[in-house]
């Protein structure tokens, strides 16, 4: 496989981009009326991101894996019409559709791009080839986003509907990732909380080049910090479908270099059986006030080191905010393997998000 730093999420536009959101808790406010405390038919919010107003829902799976005092749930994102997150307009309301760099394509290294769900939610991108150099906005008839009852399922497809065939290098093909506008202001030992992060997804219908990852990373970076819960693409060297992946920090210090995705799972323990990524698996990742973290697949450690989450991940360097990235993507232009064209009628890609969960412990 490709080294740890090499294809990984926050290569790409190191030291770009955004202002630092001011040391606090953005708010959820993009949509008018929306109110992430207002509760649904099961009792359960969005909630605003304070651990002083928490959101209803669910405890932790893995909350009891390290001692002290409960945690706190803080953003409790359910996706599905029966959710907190029901529909296009909760999403837009909670979730921006480019990264903190103002990219839409991970730089220009991913080979799909992310489709806006509205001209309002669309910006500018440019080195992308893509008509007016604008974000593509998605067309209702061709969705990359829909809600069912227990989840939201997005799609890779090409941009036109016409096509023969995607490119990763032409990035003529849309994907419906998006990313948290809530954000922290620090992390670890920075932001002095424990920290739990937990989501549960699948992907139903992987193609060749797939690429998804579950990710944080700062407004600002230099080989970290970044914390990649999950990251999976499709390479020959994982064979057909999804059933691997790899977990790892970028400027923290790993237990398991995960050089080879499929050796370093059997060494951790995790049956062949139980890796398959089309079925339903929940990932967990605790990051503790100390700086240590510990990431569990299911109920398998599948990592474990210490990150401080700062500019480059140095005790010295500078402080970051922590943002929460959803990548449903497809190719890669950097990674060899998924630099590929694949027909369209191999697609779509689907992919699907059951919940995501964001806790804090003083």
């Amino acid at each position: 496989m490709t080294p740890n730093n090499v294809g990984q999420p926050g290569t790409q536009v190191p030291g770009a981009g955004a202002a630092a959101p001011g040391g606090a808790v953005v708010p959820s406010n993009g949509a008018p009326n929306w109110d992430p405390g207002a509760t649904n038919a099961d009792g359960h919010s969005v909630g605003t991101g304070s651990i002083d107003q928490p959101a209803q829902g669910p405890e932790p799976i893995h909350g009891s894996k390290v001692g002290d005092a409960p945690f706190v749930l803080v953003k409790n994102w359910d996706f599905g019409s029966d959710g907190t997150i029901t529909q296009m307009s909760d999403l837009i309301a909670e979730f921006q559709f480019h990264d903190q760099f103002d990219t839409i394509a991970n730089g220009t290294n991913y080979g799909s791009v992310i489709v806006a769900p509205s001209a309002e939610t669309s910006i500018k991108a440019s080195d992308l080839g893509l008509p007016n150099n604008r974000q593509p906005v998605e067309d209702p008839a061709r969705p990359f986003r829909e809600f069912t009852p227990e989840a939201i399922r997005t799609f890779v497809r090409p941009l036109s509907p016409t096509a023969s065939s995607i490119s990763a290098t032409k990035h003529d093909s849309g994907n419906g990732s998006f990313m948290a506008k809530w954000t922290l202001p620090k992390g670890g030992s920075r932001l002095d909380r424990d920290l739990l992060w937990e989501s549960r997804v699948r992907i139903p219908k992987p193609v060749k080049a797939f690429w998804f990852s579950l990710w944080t990373a700062g407004h600002r970076w230099n080989k970290g910090a970044e914390m990649d819960v999950v990251e999976s693409f499709g390479t020959p060297n994982i064979g057909e479908g999804a059933k691997a992946f790899h977990v790892n920090s970028v400027g923290g210090r790993d237990k398991h270099a995960y050089s080879s995705w499929s050796s370093t799972l059997s060494e951790i323990g995790v049956p062949s059986a139980q890796r398959d990524l089309s079925e339903w698996h929940t990932f967990t990742w605790l990051y503790l006030r100390d700086d240590t973290y510990q990431v569990y697949y299911d109920d398998h450690l599948v990592q474990q080191g210490t990150v401080i989450w700062t500019l480059g991940g140095t005790a010295s360097g500078e402080d970051l905010d922590m943002q929460f990235l959803f990548d449903f993507s497809w190719g890669h232009t950097q990674v060899q393997e998924v630099n590929i064209t694949l027909p369209a009628s191999e697609l779509p890609l689907t992919y699907e998000l059951d919940y995501s969960r964001v806790y804090l412990r003083k």
